[in-house]
C-alpha cells in the first residue's frame, strides 16, 4: 500500500473524524521573478529571451510537482521601489578596504545612493577588483579567469544582501494550477490593474509563486489521541478548494487597496468555504505562518493594511458575526 493509502486509511477512523480540527499552513517553497523580464524579454541581451526561460522553468516546476502530488500555486503580485544602476557614475575600487563602490538610483525621483561590496576569488582566496560594465537594469562582472556573468540589478542586490530599506508590497493575490500561463500571459485583470494603477514606469513589479504545506491537526481527548495529517496525503479537502481557501485567506489578510474589485465576493466565498469545512470536516480555524527561507529584503512583505515584516502569522475563523482574523 502506498503512503497516501496508509494515511487515508488512518484518517478515516472515527477518532480522527469526530475530533475538532485546525488547519496549520506553512510555506513549502517559492519562486519569484521580476515582471520586467517577461514584459521586456529581450532587454537583457539580444540572444537571451528571458520570458521564454521563465515560462519554461515554471512549466517544468509545475510538471515536477504534479509527478509527486497535485498542488495549486498561490501567487502574489507585488510592487517594489524602482532601483536602477546610475550609469553616469563609474564604479570605483578602494584597495585598502577591498570595497567596490557602485552607484544606484532609487524611486521615481531617482534618489542617489552608493553601495559597497567585495568580490572574492575562490582560486586565489583573495578579494579582487573586477571589471564591471553597467546598464541601468543589468550588471556584467568579469572574473579573474576571464569568464563573465550578467545579472539583473535585483539579482545583484539580493546576492550581495544589500539593505536599501525596501520591501515587497502585496498588491494582488491569486491562485492557479498553471503558473506558466497565469499571470505570465498578460491577459490577467489583476496584473493589468496593478501595472496601470501602481507600477507602470514608477515602480518594479515582482510575481511570487508559493506552494504551501497544509496540515490538519486534531486532538481527541476521549481517546487521548493526537493526529497530524498533511491534506495532500489524505485528500480530506480537494486541491482546488484548498488553493481557493489559501488565496482568499491571504486576500483577507493583506487587504490590498488594489484588490477591491471582487473583495465582497471573495469574503463571502471564504466564509462559505469555512462553513463547509466546519460542517463536513470539523475544521474550525486556519492558522497560517508565512515566512521565506532567507532574511533579505526580497523576502520582506507589506501591503496597504499590513506593516512591513519578514514573518506573517495569522489565524482566520468563521464567527457568528462574520470572519475574524487575528494577526500575531
Amino acid at each position: 500500500m502506498s503512503s497516501r493509502g496508509i494515511f487515508s486509511l488512518l484518517s478515516s477512523n472515527q477518532a480522527y473524524q469526530n475530533a475538532e480540527k485546525e488547519w496549520h499552513i506553512e510555506l513549502d517553497f517559492y519562486y519569484k521573478y521580476w515582471y520586467d523580464l517577461v514584459a521586456r524579454p529581450t532587454d537583457m541581451l539580444e540572444h537571451v529571451d528571458t520570458k521564454r526561460s521563465i515560462v519554461s522553468f515554471l512549466k517544468n516546476l509545475k510538471n515536477e510537482i504534479e509527478e509527486k502530488l497535485e498542488k495549486r500555486f498561490v501567487y502574489f503580485i507585488c510592487s517594489r521601489e524602482r532601483v536602477r544602476f546610475n550609469i553616469k557614475k563609474k564604479p570605483s575600487y578602494n584597495p585598502f578596504t577591498g570595497n567596490k563602490k557602485i552607484h544606484i538610483l532609487i524611486g521615481e525621483k531617482e534618489y542617489k545612493k552608493t553601495i559597497r561590496c567585495k568580490f572574492f576569488d575562490e582560486e586565489t582566496k583573495k578579494h579582487y577588483n573586477p571589471e564591471i560594465y553597467l546598464r541601468d537594469k543589468y550588471i556584467t562582472i568579469k572574473f579573474l579567469n576571464g569568464n563573465s556573468c550578467t545579472m539583473t540589478i535585483h539579482d545583484f542586490l539580493e546576492a550581495t544582501n544589500i539593505n536599501l530599506g525596501i520591501d515587497s508590497k502585496v498588491e494582488y493575490v491569486g491562485f492557479t494550477k498553471n503558473p506558466d500561463t497565469r499571470p505570465t500571459n498578460g491577459a490577467h485583470t489583476g496584473l493589468n490593474d496593478v501595472i496601470y494603477n501602481v507600477i507602470d514606469e514608477k515602480k518594479d513589479s515582482f510575481i511570487y509563486f508559493n506552494v504551501f504545506k497544509v496540515y490538519s491537526k486534531a486532538d481527541n481527548s476521549i481517546h487521548n489521541l493526537n493526529f497530524v495529517f498533511a491534506n495532500s496525503m489524505i485528500d480530506e479537502v480537494n486541491v482546488d478548494m484548498e488553493g481557493s481557501i489559501l488565496e482568499k485567506c491571504f486576500i483577507l489578510y493583506f487587504n490590498s487597496d488594489n484588490q477591491f474589485r471582487n473583495k465582497n465576493k471573495e469574503y463571502d466565498e471564504l466564509r462559505s468555504s469555512l462553513v463547509k469545512l466546519a460542517k463536513e470536516n470539523k475544521i474550525n480555524s486556519i492558522n497560517i505562518h508565512y515566512a521565506l527561507s532567507d532574511n533579505n529584503e526580497y523576502e520582506v512583505f507589506s501591503s496597504s493594511k499590513v506593516k512591513t515584516n519578514h514573518e506573517h502569522f495569522f489565524t482566520i475563523k468563521n464567527e457568528i458575526d462574520g470572519l475574524s482574523i487575528e494577526k500575531r
